[in-house]
């Protein structure tokens, strides 16, 4: 059996979407994860009966760790330092997911260890996330390197020079796939609202928005580019978009919905 050497701390809803992601790029096998949460999600367990350790609490079966993700909640961590720091190999990497927890408080925490902050999302799961970061000065180059290669096995991947970027990314990555969930719900409904049936208007609302992303993808035209070649003067989407971008409309939403989950990301801090 090989040795366990990737422990995972928190395996909820994001936890388990990094757990499903590395498994499936298979840059991470079952047999070489240790899980630790008293309620581990859907993925984590399919992990579990897969071959992955799970345990309740710290213990000596952590002394092979090499990478740590923390992936609980931030107000947990200093109840979690002094059970785990103990049994962690004193060259262990910490890979910290925790909003709002900069990496002198994770310092404070595991002492003299190399630490990453990193702010991934879940579209990680299905290897189409995309995930920012930061490091301390601990941090080898060979740590580096196996941090872009988990992360680059889950989506894109780059390190960012700036800590308080993070908070930014947070609020438009991290939280971002929940803006758009929420964008096709409303779409749905006014689908519906309109007399559309129900599933006709999940259909043609969920794939406008899959289509439209994969067009941006495999285009080299800028989004404003791609909006123009959809709306023909005085056409139905110069009208439906005159009601988006007038004053107080879809911009000043969005701006003050980011700037509601970095102001949040910070006062975490």
């Amino acid at each position: 059996m090989r040795n366990r050497t990737h422990l995972i701390i928190g395996a909820g809803k994001m936890g388990g979407a990094l757990i499903k992601g590395w498994i499936l790029s298979e840059i991470i096998t079952p047999e070489q994860l240790l899980i630790i949460d008293p309620y581990p999600s859907e993925e984590a367990n399919k992990a579990i009966k897969a071959g992955a350790l799970h345990l309740k609490t710290p213990n000596n079966k952590l002394q092979d760790v090499q990478t740590t993700i923390l992936a609980i909640k931030p107000q947990k961590i200093n109840e979690l330092s002094n059970g785990l720091s103990k049994y962690l190999p004193q060259d262990s990497l910490i890979i910290s997911i925790l909003a709002g927890t900069k990496i002198e408080k994770l310092q404070g925490v595991f002492n003299n260890h190399a630490i990453v902050r990193a702010m991934p999302n879940t579209p990680s799961s299905i290897a189409k996330g995309i995930t920012g970061f930061v490091k301390n000065s601990k941090v080898n180059n060979n740590q580096t390197l196996e941090v872009m290669k988990l992360f680059q096995a889950l989506g894109k991947v780059y390190e960012l020079n700036n800590e308080t970027h993070i908070n930014t990314i947070t609020g438009i990555s991290g939280s971002g796939p929940a803006y758009l969930f929420y964008f096709i719900e409303v779409l749905e409904r006014a689908a519906i609202e309109h007399g559309l049936p129900e599933e006709f208007a999940a259909i043609f609302a969920r794939e406008t928005i899959i289509g439209s992303a994969a067009l941006l993808e495999n285009s080299n035209d800028t989004p404003a580019k791609l909006r123009q070649n959809v709306t023909s003067p005085k056409g139905t989407t110069e009208a439906a978009l005159k009601i988006l971008m007038k004053k107080n409309g879809l911009e000043q939403l969005i701006q003050e919905t980011v700037h509601a989950a970095i102001k949040r990301s910070k006062n975490l801090e």
